[in-house]
């Protein structure tokens, strides 16, 4: 009978310790997983889209100024270094700037500005910084003359990668004519406008 008991006990402890292995080897703990990563956006590539945005004209003359709404169309291409976003853009505004004098009234407009401009910005993933700087050329009239002329920009924006293809952005751009049209007349024109761009 002591042999039978010891023998059953013997036997129970035996079945305890496997399954306290089992237990241990099939009870591991599982690892955390990966966190996810946000894919990085690569800017390189050809765009193309549109633009829309409100402009302010600041000729050298005392009491004349002038403001209204500007919109167009724009291309340009990305080149991603990696750590920095270089490239170019080519926009036209049709402009509905009117130039107003205190004491005169409606003296001009200013019809459409062209630009051309370098672009060199900073690559924080979806989202890209950028200043910019070119040349400009603007058409209108002044007192029922076809007027027009050459002179430079600076600016600066910023972009976001909404998809892969679709981009956001805004931008504001200082615009000088020097001696507009031969008038001796220096004109600034700043505008601040929305764009939407896709990348192929």
């Amino acid at each position: 009978m002591k042999k039978l008991l010891i023998t059953t006990i013997l036997a129970s402890g035996v079945a305890t310790s496997a399954f306290a292995a089992d237990a241990i080897v099939y009870n591991e703990p599982t690892p955390p997983a990966a966190p996810m990563v946000e894919p990085e956006s690569n800017w390189t590539g050809p765009y193309i889209g549109g633009q829309v945005g409100y402009g302010f004209v600041d000729p050298d003359l005392p009491g004349v100024d002038g403001e209204g709404i500007v919109g167009g169309v724009h291309a340009g291409y990305n080149y991603d270094l990696g750590g920095f976003v270089v490239g170019g853009e080519v926009d036209y505004d049709f402009a509905d700037l009117e130039v107003e004098d205190d004491v005169l009234g409606d003296v001009g407009q200013i019809d459409g500005i062209a630009r051309a401009k370098a672009k060199a910005g900073v690559d924080l993933g979806r989202v890209l910084p950028y200043v910019t700087a070119g040349g400009a050329y603007a058409h209108g009239d002044l007192a029922g003359e076809d007027v027009d002329d050459f002179g430079f920009l600076v600016g600066g924006g910023v972009d976001v990668a909404a998809t892969d293809n679709i981009i956001v952005g805004a931008e504001y751009l200082y615009h000088n004519f020097n001696s507009f049209d031969d008038t001796d007349v220096d004109v600034d024109v700043h505008t601040v406008r929305a764009k939407a761009s896709f990348k192929f």
